[in-house]
Formats: C-alpha cells, sequence, structure tokens
C-alpha cells in the first residue's frame, strides 16, 4: 500500500467551478475542475460524475477502510463520495460531497472537500 499520508483540502482549495448560495455552498453547476494538489493535473468533473458514483471506490479494500476512517460524517442525510486515483500522480483522492435532493428526480451537489494521498514520486 502507498504511503499513509492523507491530507484534507476543503473544497475552494482544490476546486474551480463552484456556487455559494444562501442554502449552500460548493454546489456543482454543470461542471467543476479538480486540482489535484499533488502535481496540478486538472481534472473536470461533470454534475453526472457524482450523481454515478453511487459508493463505488477505484481503491482496494484496505486503501478504502483506511480513507472511510479519516472521512468526516456530513450533517447531509445523503453524503457520498468518489474514488479515483489522479492520472498523473496515482495520488489516491477521495472527494467527499452531500447530495440535496430538490425533485423526485434531480439532486444538487456540494462539495465538502478532498482527502489525498500521497502520489508516486516524479520521476
Amino acid at each position: 500500500m502507498r504511503s499513509a499520508q492523507i491530507d484534507h483540502y476543503e473544497a475552494r482549495a482544490v476546486f474551480d467551478g463552484l456556487l455559494d448560495g444562501e442554502d449552500y455552498g460548493n454546489r456543482v453547476a454543470g461542471a467543476c475542475i479538480y486540482r489535484c494538489p499533488r502535481c496540478s493535473h486538472r481534472i473536470r468533473f461533470r454534475w453526472r460524475s457524482f450523481y454515478q458514483a453511487d459508493g463505488r471506490s477505484a481503491f482496494e479494500r484496505k486503501l478504502q477502510r483506511y480513507f472511510d476512517d479519516m472521512t468526516p460524517t456530513l450533517a447531509s442525510e445523503e453524503q457520498g463520495c468518489l474514488d479515483f486515483y489522479c492520472p498523473t500522480c496515482a495520488a489516491p483522492t477521495r472527494i467527499i460531497f452531500s447530495a440535496e435532493d430538490y425533485t423526485e428526480i434531480a439532486y444538487h451537489f456540494d462539495i465538502y472537500a478532498a482527502l489525498v494521498g500521497a502520489g508516486e514520486p516524479a520521476q
């Protein structure tokens, strides 16, 4: 397993394109851009990326459990996470978000934070 180092980043520190409002913070509006704090690689996430996350993880079981232990519980009834490895530095990353149901068929997604593990050393 990679190094056990996992850093916590507030949403605005690693995302561009998030909205703020009176009843929400860091809302995804169509799409947002994540910038890896390890290597600065940029990834565009569309609204449906969070909808499709559905509790699946790209991590091996041991790493997933470690990230689970580090993930804070949000007040939201529908907390979710999106797990992936950075395509450039392979840093395991978890985006923590809340899904707010505003109709029977649609959701709003508000990003809380990103947990980022150690990536591969630059060569």
